[in-house]
């Protein structure tokens, strides 16, 4: 009985240990908070002061604007190289919902919402699973496509400016990674006159993913500001 209960229990060892060390490489790369990554998924925004700025043109004297969030899609990416350096990119294209109102009909319609950038940044490791970064950047953002039937709307409005970020990202545990930080775009809220399209904005933002595999994380975001944005997707590290 000694004997089968002693190959008993190193049998249940053998996958235990087997088990211990395929989720080794999931804890180590959990806990580098990175800035080696390509994400993308899906992302709903909505755009403050559009109706009183008069930024989409030709709806007549008598009509009035509203709009609501819309949905679209997002990808970026990021590649660390020297000391703690990296270069990042990101781009989102999302629909926003556009109601027309004359009067006597209301139409429903929307419009696009494109915004980019690029740039470089800087991470500092405070502790193995805590790094601060900033970030400068080259933003642009675009209105365009504006669709509504019955009115020959216009909204192709197009900028750019400079940008700037500093923040945090925190491995909480092995698996799951919080960041959060404060945004500055010079291209990030609807100007209400003059000859910009656009003035600049602060916006406060907060992330989290979660990895399943060592080098894949479910990723959400959110990001407070006249553009403010909701983000689901996935993020693949290397």
């Amino acid at each position: 009985m000694s004997t089968l209960h002693n190959l008993f229990t190193r049998h249940k060892m053998i996958p235990l240990a087997a088990a211990l060390a395929l989720g080794a490489p999931l804890a180590a790369s959990a806990q580098d908070p990175g800035f080696s990554y390509l994400e993308g998924g899906f992302i709903t925004s909505f755009v403050n002061d559009v109706e009183n700025s008069g930024t989409i043109t030709g709806i007549g004297p008598t009509a009035e604007l509203e709009t609501d969030a819309g949905g679209g899609g997002f990808i970026g990416g990021a590649w660390e190289f020297g000391e703690n350096m990296h270069v990042f990119g990101e781009f989102s294209s999302a629909s926003q919902e556009l109601e027309v109102r004359d009067g006597t009909s209301n139409v429903e319609g929307e419009f696009d919402v494109t915004r980019w950038r690029i740039g470089v940044g800087y991470a500092y490791p405070v502790s193995p699973t805590v790094d601060l970064y900033g970030r400068l950047s080259y933003d642009n953002a675009e209105f365009k496509d504006v669709q509504v039937a019955g009115f020959n709307l216009d909204a192709d409005v197009d900028e750019s400016g400079i940008g700037g970020e500093i923040g945090m990202t925190w491995a909480a545990t092995p698996a799951v990674q919080l960041q959060g930080h404060l945004r500055y775009t010079s291209v990030g809220e609807i100007a209400p006159s003059g000859s910009d399209t656009f003035d600049a904005d602060i916006l406060v933002g907060v992330n989290g993913r979660w990895y399943f595999r060592p080098d894949l994380a479910l990723v959400a975001g959110y990001e407070f500001g006249k553009i403010t944005t909701v983000n689901v997707g996935m993020r693949y590290s290397f």
